[in-house]
C-alpha cells in the first residue's frame, strides 16, 4: 500500500486491525500517525492507549488481550520494536522466539484484533522476515518512501500556492538540488523562503 492509499483508508474506515509503517519519509509517517490518532478518538494512556518499544515488546500479547475498560477499542502503538529484523537461520535467539510467538498469535487471533484492537508498528529497521510477511497477509503494510523529484516539485508548488507565493519550476529544481529530498528539510526551508517573500511575492533563485 502506498501513502495515498493509506491516507484514503484512514479517512474512510474504522481504525482497527494491524498496521506496519516504515520508510525514509518520516515527515509523512508522522502525518499519518496524527491522522490515525485523531481518527481513533480519545486516548487514555494505560487504558485504551498503550506504548510499546523493544524493551517492553514482551507485553504485546497481554496488552492485546486486556480489555480497554470503558472503551470499545484499544490502540497499541509499537515503536522500534526490532521485531522486523531478520535473525540468523542457524540459531534460535530470544528475539526470534518472540517473533515466532507474535506471528502465530496474530495469525490465530486476527478476527479478535480486527474487532477490538488497533495495533500500529512504526519501525526504522524493517526486513521482510516471517512476521512482516504475515502482517502483509492479515494487516496493512505501508512503505513511506521519499518523494521522487516530480512528486516533490508538485508538493512544493502546492505549499507555495497555499500561502499565495509564486515559484517556477526551474527555481523549484534548484531548491531541491540544494536542500535534498527529505520532506522535513524541504518544509523547514520552504517556510523560510515563503516568510521572506510574503503573500503575493515570488521565490527566486537569487534568494538562496
Amino acid at each position: 500500500m502506498n501513502i495515498t492509499q493509506l491516507n484514503n483508508k484512514i479517512n474512510k474506515d474504522n481504525l482497527r486491525g494491524i498496521y506496519l509503517l516504515y520508510g525514509d519519509n518520516a515527515y509523512e509517517i508522522e502525518r499519518a500517525l496524527k491522522k490515525i490518532k485523531k481518527g481513533f478518538g480519545e486516548l487514555i494512556k494505560g487504558i485504551n492507549y498503550i506504548n510499546i518499544d523493544a524493551n517492553s515488546i514482551g507485553t504485546l500479547l497481554s496488552n492485546i488481550e486486556t480489555p480497554a475498560f470503558g472503551y470499545e477499542l484499544k490502540f497499541i502503538f509499537a515503536r522500534n520494536t526490532m521485531l522486523f529484523k531478520k535473525e540468523a537461520k542457524t540459531k534460535k535467539t530470544q528475539l526470534s522466539s518472540i517473533q515466532d510467538n507474535i506471528k502465530d498469535y496474530l495469525e490465530e487471533n486476527i478476527d479478535y484484533i480486527n474487532k477490538n484492537v488497533l495495533i500500529v508498528f512504526y519501525e526504522d529497521i524493517v526486513e521482510k522476515n516471517n512476521l512482516f510477511q504475515e502482517i502483509e497477509k492479515i494487516g496493512i503494510v505501508c512503505n513511506f518512501e521519499n518523494y521522487k523529484i516530480g512528486e516533490l516539485s508538485t508538493k512544493i508548488k502546492q505549499i507555495c500556492s497555499l500561502y499565495r507565493v509564486n515559484i517556477d519550476s526551474k527555481t523549484i529544481n534548484k531548491f531541491i538540488s540544494l536542500v535534498g529530498t527529505d520532506m522535513q528539510d524541504v518544509i523547514n526551508e520552504i517556510r523560510k523562503l515563503i516568510e521572506f517573500s510574503g503573500e503575493g511575492g515570488t521565490i527566486t533563485r537569487r534568494r538562496y
